[in-house]
């Protein structure tokens, strides 16, 4: 893989503007073989006009709003690149991101993925406690690593903001779940199916900013709709949804972990947002199962 093509597939759904931050480093990286795919998820806000208009080099593919699980397997369909590597519209990739993928796969030819992490812009965490939150729990829950790491599913990262798989993979297990019916789970779902049939992944300490708008609304949603995801990721995995008392044993731990927590954090506002996260995710994996009862 001396001289691999790579893919950058990005699904957008009515986020022009977002889109346009994201894609100007998208073009313009310090890589000789490479090609952006943006799939754009059935937007309604002249996102086809700016693509066309301003980034003329992009490949622009068109979908009904069928969700990024979808869009992303249209993008793998459609790549050209033996490795397709996957951000998101509200990201701000570096210059050497590319550079720094390739490097993993050459360096270690037995992996199949090379990703690294999401982080918020520094001076938007240093005074907004929900990106200050999001970095803090990408520090301790293992998602960002100061040094690489080769493994399976347990490896850092795999989210489709900072990934890159080889495409002969990503098409021989079938690509995104299209099934997820949210947009949270179907990364990890794809990383655990890779890494059940005995491949291998890198981790590699390379950040990407997350451009997100960091308000208590979106900061609400964001959990909830991850433990919707849960759900569907245990349901298929485990065999079964987490059942109510389960659901409330977590509750119950995140709570004893406030109280932990309010005793050995600085920042008090820190431990509540994180306990408040907990709950929100218990309450999305609620939500979903009284939904799939009926």
């Amino acid at each position: 893989m001396a001289n691999m093509r790579i893919s950058i597939v990005i699904p957008t759904h009515n986020r022009k503007d977002l889109l346009r931050r994201c894609l100007a480093p998208a073009t313009s990286q310090d890589y000789p073989d490479y090609e952006v795919i943006v799939v754009d998820d059935g937007s309604t806000d002249g996102t086809d006009e700016m693509v066309r208009d301003e980034f003329p080099e992009v490949r622009y593919i068109r979908q009904e709003n069928r969700g990024p699980a979808v869009a992303r397997n249209r993008g793998i369909k459609g790549a050209t690149g033996e490795i397709v590597a996957f951000t998101d519209d509200d990201c701000l990739i570096p210059p050497d991101w590319l550079e720094r993928l390739a490097d993993g796969y050459r360096r270690y030819p037995q992996v199949v993925g090379v990703g690294g992490y999401l982080e918020p812009p520094r001076e938007v965490r240093e005074r907004n406690v929900y990106a200050g939150h999001e970095w803090f729990m990408a520090q301790h829950k293992g998602d960002m690593l100061p040094v690489e790491y080769v493994g399976g599913f347990e490896t850092p990262g795999g989210g489709t903001s900072n990934m890159s798989y080889q495409r002969r993979i990503l098409l021989d297990v079938g690509g995104f779940d299209e099934t997820f019916p949210f947009p949270a789970g179907e990364d990890t779902d794809l990383k655990k199916r890779i890494c059940d049939r005995g491949y291998s992944l890198l981790y590699t300490p390379v950040g990407i900013l997350h451009l997100r708008d960091y308000n208590r609304e979106g900061f609400r949603k964001s959990h909830i709709t991850r433990g919707r995801a849960v759900t569907h990721f245990e349901r298929k995995h485990l065999g079964r949804p987490p059942t109510l008392l389960r659901i409330l044993l977590r509750a119950a731990k995140r709570t004893v972990l406030l109280l932990i927590d309010l005793c050995r954090m600085r920042d008090v506002e820190l431990a509540v947002t994180k306990w408040q996260a907990g709950l929100y995710d218990c309450y999305g994996q609620w939500l979903e199962v009284r939904s799939l009862r009926g």
